[in-house]
């Protein structure tokens, strides 16, 4: 059986060597950047929340065309996300150069990153970045990630969850 939609993923990806620097988050801390992809909008509150525990800026793919018939298009965007394949997003900045670490988000689709996360993921430049195993073929690995289910659970679950995972990344 299918299972969509039914988690969230976060994917950390961080320099080598991250320094400490300055920046939006202040003295002392990390760089910090959260890109995600919300269909339904609980990767979106998994996302907010991160960035405000973590003091990283936000980035949000989204699809080029708004997506239509909900279930025909979960249903075909799972098929396409368990083969990789890539969707058409909107312009997007795919350049991590001033940052430390950069968090990716995507709600899984049968298993996998959604179709716009593989877009992303295939435009965006991880040069000394490490990252996960589809992003590996770019040349990274993962450093850690966390998955969260969204079934049923609050926004305030959600971000409760999130805040406490934060903690890790600190």
């Amino acid at each position: 059986m299918i299972r969509i939609l039914v988690a969230l993923l976060c994917y950390l990806v961080a320099g080598a060597f991250a320094a400490q620097t300055a920046g939006t988050q202040g003295p002392g801390t990390m760089k910090t950047l959260v890109v995600y992809y919300s269909l339904t909008g609980k990767t979106d509150v998994v996302a907010q929340a991160l960035a405000k525990e973590l003091g990283a800026d936000v980035r949000r793919v989204e699809d080029a065309a708004k997506p239509s018939g909900a279930w025909w298009f979960m249903i075909s965007g799972s098929i396409s996300a368990m083969r990789g394949v890539a969707s058409e997003i909107k312009p997007i900045d795919t350049g991590f150069q001033d940052y430390d670490r950069v968090f990716v988000g995507s709600p899984v689709w049968a298993g996998s990153p959604s179709t716009p996360i593989n877009a992303f993921i295939a435009k965006a430049d991880f040069t000394g970045k490490k990252m996960s195993e589809r992003i590996q073929k770019k040349g990274g690995k993962i450093v850690g990630s966390f998955a969260l289910s969204s079934k049923k659970a609050t926004n305030e679950d959600l971000a409760a969850k999130t805040r406490e995972m934060a903690q890790r990344f600190r």
